[in-house]
């Protein structure tokens, strides 16, 4: 079994994280809705604490995975790509990737700093980064802001590359990433 990704294709475990990743994030923004649409505060508590639990597990994968995205051979595109498009794609992909274990990681320093913990479900809490330091939560929560809208905007570059890749050049690159062998 290939444990690795190499000039042919993800590994297993890529396509896992990938997926995991992806679902992590649809779950956490999910929660966010209902949380702002939510009436009674009460029950934001809960959801809350599931929140930051889904949010640690995907801190902890994307550590992972930034780490693997670095050191690993990324598979070679399928088709006849422009060039231009795969050092975008690459680009991108390793941004979203350092994104993913910079932006949880900023949320904790955020709590933090405004002298509040992140409460885990069973009343667990991570510790305390810092000490409570009002102007370094401004400086962290607006770092966020800039950091959220531009992976933002990098997910929306991936999502569209995807499509692009499947619908319109119709090459099987989304096909590989959902685990299938594909020929290059």
């Amino acid at each position: 079994m290939q444990w690795r990704d190499n000039g042919l294709g993800f590994s297993p475990v890529t396509i896992v994280l990938h997926w995991m990743v992806a679902a992590l994030l649809v779950a956490i923004l999910g929660l966010e809705i209902v949380m702002a649409a939510a009436p009674d505060r009460a029950a934001d508590t809960g959801l809350a604490e599931v929140q930051n639990l889904l949010g640690l597990v995907l801190f902890l994968v994307s550590i992972y995975r930034f780490y693997a995205r670095i050191t690993s051979f990324h598979p070679l595109p399928v088709g006849t790509p422009n060039p231009v498009e795969v050092i975008i794609g690459r680009s991108v992909a390793a941004a979203l990737a350092l994104a993913m274990v910079l932006l949880p990681a900023a949320v904790w320093l955020s709590r933090a700093a405004g002298g509040a913990a992140v409460v885990l479900p069973g009343g667990h809490a991570l510790p305390r980064l810092i000490d409570p330091a009002p102007g370094l939560k401004a400086l962290v929560d607006t770092l966020f802001a800039i950091g959220g809208a531009a992976f933002l905007a990098g997910l929306a570059l991936h999502l569209f590359g995807a499509w692009k890749s499947h619908v319109v050049l119709k090459t099987p690159a989304v096909q590989r990433m959902l685990g299938k062998h594909v020929e290059l």
